[in-house]
């Protein structure tokens, strides 16, 4: 029989920390939040994000220098949101020595804290047509994006074609016509390919496939040769949809804010005579500031 103590919670509490720790930095190893995510530290409540324009091209110099302005654009606020889960060990448990039981609820609250940040994660993707989240108002993937609060001149991020070798040369095509605020090209390099498990087979033949797919000319992968990679998500929901990024870009505009990274600790609330309770906390915020490092297919 287990020694009895009537502060057995302390007494459980670094083994379960170190359980749960350890399972997190499992499954962490395998999130694609921070694959596709600038991953940041927070010290406030609120962080803001400020887009600016374009400066226009550069005038030959004869003898005065003209000085341009960067026109404000969008503002993207990200506010931080507490998170908390928790779970108790009866004293009859610990009593009997039941550690298999015990062990199993900190992996649990582990993996049920990786869980959520993963579909908050995919989220952005998954809503990406639909959710007017983006600092413009709009969605990420929209046919109507204007180029400024002061041009409303639009230019699209968004199709319908179903993921195939062409339709990734054509979306590449169509990623390197981005313009900025003035109407100047952007250097928009796609190198990733984001699908969900149902086209995983598609996506890695299409990429690694020596020669060009479905044709019987033996014509080299241009896909393979522009170094394009793709990258599985089983978060994601739609089956159907897929998306062409730029990860530099993305790197740059798409963001999550660690306010207070994951943690586990007992909670001091609890009947030590009958049970004790632990539990995780967790604050962040995410979201993208612009647009212009992605084109997704909304395919039916």
């Amino acid at each position: 029989m287990a020694v009895i103590s009537e502060n057995f919670g302390a007494l459980l509490l670094p083994g379960l920390r170190r359980i749960f720790y350890d399972q997190y930095a499992a499954l962490a190893a395998e999130s694609r939040v921070p694959m596709l995510f600038n991953v940041l530290s927070s010290t406030k409540a609120v962080e803001t994000d400020r887009g600016v324009g374009a400066f226009a091209d550069w005038r030959e110099y004869e003898g005065t220098i003209e000085y341009d302005e960067m026109e404000q654009l969008y503002e993207k606020n990200y506010t931080h949101v507490q998170f908390a889960r928790g779970f108790t060990v009866e004293r009859a448990l610990y009593d009997d020595d039941q550690y298999n039981i015990i062990n199993k609820k900190p992996i649990g609250l582990a993996m049920a804290a990786m869980r959520k940040r993963e579909k908050d994660a995919a989220a952005i993707f998954n809503t990406a047509f639909t959710a007017s989240t983006g600092s413009d108002g709009g969605e990420l993937c929209a046919s109507d994006h204007a180029y400024s609060p002061t041009n409303a001149s639009t230019q699209s991020n968004e199709g319908t074609t179903a993921l195939s070798y062409q339709a990734i040369v054509d979306t590449r095509e169509a990623m390197r016509a981005f313009q900025d605020d003035r109407a100047n090209l952007i250097p928009v390099s796609p190198d990733l390919i984001l699908v969900p498990p149902e086209l995983e087979e598609e996506a890695h033949s299409i990429v690694n496939t020596l020669n060009k797919v479905d044709i019987t000319d033996y014509h080299t992968n241009f896909v393979a040769a522009r170094g394009l990679q793709y990258l599985v998500w089983d978060y994601l929901t739609d089956a159907n949809n897929w998306f062409l990024i730029d990860r530099a870009m993305m790197k740059m505009y798409l963001t999550w804010f660690d306010r207070v990274p994951v943690e586990f600790a007992e909670d001091p609330t609890g009947d030590y005579n009958l049970q004790a309770r632990y539990r995780g906390y967790m604050r962040y915020s995410l979201g993208f500031s612009d647009w212009r490092w992605i084109y997704g297919q909304l395919v039916t």
